[in-house]
């Protein structure tokens, strides 16, 4: 393989925001967003400023090919990340949010431990026909430079416990297991996950 090029996400990236994201917890997403997860996703992404944005977003591509994606998230003023992606639903398409205001809210908790000084890592996800050509290390390693050029000392992510693939990868990149996270309880479904960091700095 030759001509990987990781860059950052544009709001033309919607379809495929909206298919690898999918990938990365094909259980969770649908029961948080319903069956429409991936037409939701695809409104949301051009937005700004929310967990699911292209500003979050950085690409894999090989030979002009989207292969991969990942997000990085600067935690930010992150109750109002949550109020805004409630709105854009309610918004742009139309729904009875109590229950999912719910959901997001689990979801939101996962992060609320993850210091100021840390970058959290989401939703990485390769294209099948693009997997085992080292497209994951090249997202991950883009994104803890990108970590290092904002100030921040930590790239922190969280990987579900039955995801060894995963789990392999970022601990070969150096990324070691803090803790098990609180399980999540989203619709009569338990999800859990481990909290993992790395150290940027060196």
């Amino acid at each position: 393989m030759q001509n990987i090029l990781v860059r950052k996400g544009r709001p033309e990236d919607a379809h495929h925001f909206s298919e690898l994201v999918i990938l990365t917890s094909s259980e969770m997403f649908p029961i948080v967003f319903g069956s429409s997860v991936k037409k939701v996703m695809k409104s949301l992404f051009p937005h700004k400023r929310h967990y699911y944005s292209f500003d979050r977003c950085f690409f894999a591509e090989i030979n002009g090919r989207v292969a991969g994606m990942a997000q990085l998230h600067k935690l930010i003023a992150r109750k109002g990340q949550t109020v805004r992606l409630s709105f854009l639903l309610l918004k742009y398409l139309n729904w009875r949010l109590p229950a999912k205001v719910v959901n997001l809210l689990k979801l939101d908790r996962l992060i609320k431990d993850v210091a100021r000084n840390d970058c959290y890592l989401s939703n990485v996800s390769v294209y099948p026909e693009f997997r085992s050509f080292g497209i994951g290390t090249k997202l991950l390693e883009a994104l803890e430079e990108e970590t290092k050029s904002i100030g921040k000392k930590r790239v922190v992510l969280h990987a579900e416990t039955h995801n060894r693939r995963a789990i392999s990868l970022y601990e070969r990149l150096g990324y070691k297991i803090e803790s098990k996270s609180t399980p999540l309880l989203i619709r009569n479904r338990l999800f859990e996950s481990f909290t993992m960091a790395k150290s940027v700095i060196s």
